[in-house]
């Protein structure tokens, strides 16, 4: 994602809480991203983010849920 995007123009801040328990994680977001193509377009994401956890409380899975659908972004 490096290379894909303009860190110095792109920033993702944490809505609300983050909940945690044995079995996952969840946080919402709310994302700018500027893409490293030349006049640097952004978009803007908003959504949750759901880390599930293993029987050994380490993370197994990512998934990410997006606010607005594909053709929106």
């Amino acid at each position: 994602t490096q290379k894909l995007f303009v860190g110095s123009e792109s920033h993702v801040d944490l809505v609300g809480d983050v909940v945690a328990d044995k079995n996952a994680v969840t946080f919402r977001f709310d994302e700018v991203l500027a893409f490293n193509v030349p006049l640097h377009p952004k978009v803007k994401l908003t959504g949750k983010v759901v880390l599930e956890r293993g029987a050994d409380g380490l993370i197994t899975s990512y998934r990410e849920f997006w606010d607005q659908s594909v053709k929106e972004v």
